[in-house]
């Protein structure tokens, strides 16, 4: 395979405005278009029984962030106390400059850490954490000190 687009990975949600908010204010991503993918197409696409708005969101570094509103809510995420130990994908990793700061938005948004504080020691060299995002999807930040 030879790639011809950056990687993109699509989120379903439940509250598109909020989470819209939150990717945007809090991880820096930017809105770079929107659809309301018909009934018929995400059928055959085997998305959604009955259509779903779709916001293409691209992150700092380039990646594509697809925030998928279907009509009726989609079940909630349920993310075991390890990350490791259920399948699926189990995270998106940002790499940042401003640890800190991020994770305090993010919080600020309704975000919950679910790593131990202590990694973000700022004396670390290498700090990051693990939390869940509004609707309960997980996100890892990393610092290079």
């Amino acid at each position: 395979m030879q790639q011809t687009q950056p990687m993109e990975c699509g989120i379903p949600v439940t509250d598109l405005d909020a989470m819209l908010d939150f990717y945007c204010s809090v991880l820096g991503c930017k809105e770079s278009r929107r659809a309301d993918i018909p009934a018929q197409l995400s059928n055959q696409l085997a998305v959604a029984p009955d259509g779903y708005v779709n916001v293409w969101l691209e992150t700092p570094g380039g990646e594509i962030i697809k925030l998928m509103q279907p009509p009726a809510a989609p079940q909630p995420h349920q993310a075991g106390q390890h990350l490791a130990t259920r399948g699926g994908i189990g995270y998106l990793t940002f790499y940042c400059s401003d640890l800190h700061d991020t994770l305090a938005a993010a919080e600020a948004k309704g975000a919950t850490l679910r790593s131990d504080r202590t990694l973000i020691d700022p004396e670390r060299p290498l700090r990051l954490c693990f939390f869940a995002d509004p609707e309960g999807n997980i996100i890892e930040l990393v610092e290079v000190g």
